[in-house]
This record gives structure tokens, sequence and C-alpha cells, in this order.
């Protein structure tokens, strides 16, 4: 379960950094603009909760 968690927490960080390398680029409008920081916040929330688990797997 810890490496899976682990596993899951990079793929995640990268997905970020995608994201906000993304930020540089035109976007178009500011729709995508928002659909693309919203998708960055949400990312962020799952990394915190599979950290948490992470924690408390090895408590």
């Amino acid at each position: 379960m810890q490496e899976f968690l682990d596993k899951k927490i990079a793929e995640t960080k990268k997905e970020i950094d995608r994201l906000t390398t993304r930020r540089q680029e035109e976007l178009g409008n500011s729709i995508n603009f928002i659909e693309n920081e919203l998708q960055i916040e949400r990312l962020r929330a799952q990394v915190v909760a599979y950290e948490s688990v992470l924690e408390h797997l090895k408590a």
C-alpha cells in the first residue's frame, strides 16, 4: 500500500507541474484558465490526502 501511495503522490505532483507550466501558455480564454487552476487545486488536495493516509500507515 505504501508503494502504491508513493507512486500516486509522484504521479500527481508531475501532473501539477505540467499544469503549472501550462499557465505560461496561451490558454485561449478565462474559462480554460479557471479550469486549469481548479484542476491544480484538486490535485494538490489529492496529494495532501495521499500524504495523510501514508502518515497513518507509517504510524
